[in-house]
């Protein structure tokens, strides 16, 4: 014989405890290049530029996108998350807009195998690379561009999108054109700092 049906007042009293509704959708996002408007001055005897593997800080080397809620308050969103590992999207993004800020053929291949012609390599360390919820955004980073038969060039840069209104966190647009600013200055260093041609 079947054992009757619990009452369905039983049935929405267990949903009290542990919950019936479904949790949120998590969602994904990607930072993007941002072409150049500027034409590239043409050059020559120059040796192409690859852009080394990027340098995060740990507090940033998670999926969760991580904000900036104060001077010394972070903010990991459990529902907000990086489509990629970060440092390898700032090095594609890196990469693709320093291909519209220089000229043809300036840029190497980053994930080209080792071994090839002459290279001068870029390390980039960024140190920040935060967002608020103003989706007001700082850039600090630290860079090294070096070659065959040149000298070493490092520099600091910092770059700061300001906040608008409306703002939907997370800012990975205005992250976006951050990264595009920070192009913006190393191709200008590297359009003006000697380089060797390849042999």
């Amino acid at each position: 014989m079947a054992k009757p049906s619990p009452p369905v007042w039983l049935l929405l009293g267990c949903c009290v405890p542990f919950g019936c509704s479904t949790s949120p959708p998590l969602r994904y996002y990607t930072l993007n290049d941002i072409a150049s408007a500027a034409q590239p001055v043409a050059m020559s005897n120059q040796a192409p530029v690859r852009v080394d593997p990027i340098v995060i800080p740990q507090e940033l080397d998670r999926l969760e996108i991580v904000s900036r809620m104060g001077p010394n308050r972070l903010r990991i969103s459990e529902l907000d998350y990086w489509a990629a590992p970060l440092d390898d999207q700032i090095r594609r993004v890196l990469s693709d807009d320093l291909s519209t800020r220089l000229p043809p053929h300036e840029l190497a291949d980053p994930s080209e195998p080792a071994g090839g012609g002459p290279r001068r390599l870029l390390s980039v360390s960024i140190t920040q690379f935060l967002a608020d919820s103003a989706c007001s955004v700082t850039l600090h980073a630290d860079w090294m561009l070096r070659g065959p038969n040149t000298d070493n060039e490092r520099g600091t840069e910092s770059v700061v999108i300001p906040g608008s209104e409306p703002c939907t966190p997370p800012a990975a647009a205005q992250m976006s054109s951050a990264l595009a600013m920070l192009a913006d200055r190393l191709a200008t260093t590297i359009l003006n700092t000697a380089g060797s041609a390849p042999e």
